[in-house]
């Protein structure tokens, strides 16, 4: 009788372990605001009434949040992510319960069958361990999934795809710097003093851009004190990294969605791709060099005929290349 029931909670516990498997949508990462931002910086600088201040503004930015409901991560991005897109914590503490319960089978139960039984419920619960541990410790220091909530909702589905508006009419650095660079608020200026109402989120997203600059668009005059937009990054890489976008751009050829995925799709921006060591070491292990820019050249002088060599080839791998 026992021993059916050590059966029977085996059999549900591994119910719950699929049922976690497909729990939430909402990859847990993607609350993130630049209110947390402050709250910590504040915590940092000394507490007090800075942490009193960041608190209010968190609640406000939180509240305000809650009003847009058009800032939803599209479903299609929701589930980036190490393992089972971000949400590793459930199915893991089931699966550890599953495999002690079943360990205990093993141990204790009576008759072959239920010991059988236990010993494959134990070595499942024992690879989903190893396979979300695997996955969890290799994501370590990246930020897959990564979806913060900015201060002002621009959505690039809406300006690139819609409206056909070129990366590089934003991003203006993107050819010639080392960073692709943000754009600022009066390069939005020069559409939304004519557009001041969106289809989807009306004037709230596009009055703020006018708060922040200081700017009437009944005048039309700069009447107000402006302040600096605080934007959270969403592709970060860690410090000891070199990356130049011009040099990728410019004479890699390299497109913008090879590195952050279909952003053109996106209403809010989703680090899509894993951006590991692994995913550039394999890039410059298969993309041939192009010769006609100035940064490459002088290598056409020294390739053989129909020679092409690989951006491995030319110190794609080398340490010194990315970290110095």
């Amino acid at each position: 009788m026992r021993e059916a029931q050590t059966i029977r909670m085996l059999l549900l516990s591994w119910v719950l372990f699929f049922f976690s498997f497909s729990y939430s949508n909402q990859n847990l990462l993607s609350f993130h605001s630049s209110a947390d931002y402050s709250f910590v910086q504040a915590q940092e600088e000394g507490g007090g009434k800075a942490v009193k201040e960041a608190k209010e503004e968190k609640t406000v930015q939180s509240s305000s949040v809650e009003e847009r409901p058009y800032d939803k991560i599209d479903p299609e991005f929701r589930n980036l992510g190490p393992g089972f897109g971000g949400k590793n914590t459930i199915p893991f503490v089931i699966a550890l319960v599953v495999f002690l319960l079943a360990m205990g089978g093993v141990i204790k139960g009576k008759s072959k069958a239920v010991k059988t039984a236990a010993g494959v419920f134990a070595l499942a619960s024992l690879g989903v361990i190893a396979y979300i541990t695997y996955w969890e410790a290799r994501a370590l220091g990246r930020q897959q999934g990564y979806a913060p909530v900015q201060p002002i909702w621009f959505s690039h589905k809406v300006h690139v795809t819609q409206n056909k508006i070129d990366c590089e009419y934003c991003h203006v650095d993107v050819r010639e710097s080392r960073h692709a660079g943000i754009p600022s608020l009066n390069v939005c200026l020069n559409c939304h003093s004519v557009v001041k109402k969106g289809k989807i989120s009306g004037d709230k997203e596009i009055s703020k851009i006018y708060a922040y600059l200081g700017y009437n668009p009944s005048t039309q005059q700069f009447d107000k004190p402006g302040k600096p937009i605080e934007w959270i990054k969403v592709h970060n890489l860690p410090d000891h990294v070199y990356f130049n976008h011009a040099q990728h751009v410019q004479a890699g050829k390299v497109a913008c969605q090879e590195c952050h995925g279909p952003v053109e799709k996106m209403n809010r921006v989703v680090e899509y791709k894993e951006l590991s060591m692994k995913f550039c070491l394999d890039c410059h292990r298969k993309r041939e060099i192009i010769t006609d820019n100035q940064y490459y050249a002088l290598y056409k002088f020294h390739l053989n005929p129909g020679e092409k060599p690989k951006v491995k080839d030319i110190g794609g791998q080398d340490c010194s290349s990315c970290h110095y």
